[in-house]
């Protein structure tokens, strides 16, 4: 499970600076007229990222709850996908935007695809959160969690806002 946690520190990490360098910085989402679903799409993955982070670090998700964590991948994925669609509909990617989103799409594909036997193991067994703690790997998602989180919940309140000016 450790080498799961590891990639999806990565993840993180790269995650982060792709936010940073090319939606904040380059392209300015937040503010730029139009990006509105962009940032919605953004925030919600976001959020959906602080659950994985935390949630991984924490607990095993077990049983039922397997099926509950698959279905959080599941509609991470999905939106992964309609954000890919809406980038190409609303904006030129850079060169660089575009290595970053290879680089996060294979990582997640390494972590989902190590993950998937775990949660396959786990709906086997009695419906249960089951703490654990994996040191500084969890500690470290947890702050990826915290920061995940926040940002996520400003981005939906870009949206929100960018759409609210844009109805006026």
């Amino acid at each position: 499970m450790t080498i799961i946690l590891w990639i999806l520190a990565g993840q993180g990490l790269l995650g982060a600076l792709d936010v940073l360098i090319n939606h904040e910085w380059r392209e300015r989402l937040p503010h730029r007229p139009g990006a509105a679903l962009e940032e919605a799409i953004h925030g919600a993955r976001e959020l959906l990222y602080a659950l994985v982070f935390a949630g991984l670090a924490w607990f095993e998700w077990r049983g039922a709850f397997a099926l509950l964590f698959a279905g959080v991948l599941l509609a991470e994925v999905a939106l992964t996908a309609w954000d890919f669609v809406e980038e190409d509909r609303t904006r030129r990617l850079s060169a660089t935007e575009r290595v970053m989103h290879l680089a996060l799409s294979m990582g997640g594909g390494a972590y989902c695809a190590l993950l998937v036997p775990m949660l396959w193991r786990w709906h086997g067994e009695a419906t249960a959160l089951q703490f654990v703690d994996y040191g500084v790997v969890s500690w470290l998602l947890s702050i990826m969690a915290a920061g995940v989180l926040a940002w996520g919940v400003r981005d939906v309140v870009a949206s929100w806002t960018m759409t609210t000016r844009e109805a006026i």
